[in-house]
């Protein structure tokens, strides 16, 4: 007898903490907040910093080379600072060797 109520008493606990012991949110956490806009002036392809040879931040995507040195992309999803890393990853995948890679406009 005492083992079944230890056995009831632990799935009783258990299907607590399953379920969860909290009732629904506060309606202001319910909503969903709003999208913050990028400002024009940010989003404008004529940026003086494009200029000289520079690669703006917009419109920067990762390219590489393998070690068949064939130029692949551009890859604009990449995130800012993780080309190389995607690089070594492709070029893994395809069973090639990494040579190189870098950022250049898209």
């Amino acid at each position: 007898m005492e083992n079944q109520m230890k056995s009831t008493l632990s799935l009783m606990v258990g299907a607590l903490l399953f379920m969860g012991c909290g009732g629904p949110l506060p309606e202001e956490a319910q909503e969903p907040q709003d999208a913050i806009a990028i400002p024009e002036q940010y989003l404008s392809p004529e940026d003086s910093s494009a200029e000289g040879g520079e690669v703006n931040a917009l419109m920067a995507c990762c390219y590489f080379r393998c070690s068949d040195n064939l130029l692949r992309g551009p890859f604009p999803n990449v995130v800012e600072g993780n080309c190389r890393n995607y690089a070594k990853y492709q070029c893994a995948r395809r069973g090639l060797g990494f040579v190189g890679a870098s950022w250049r406009d898209c």
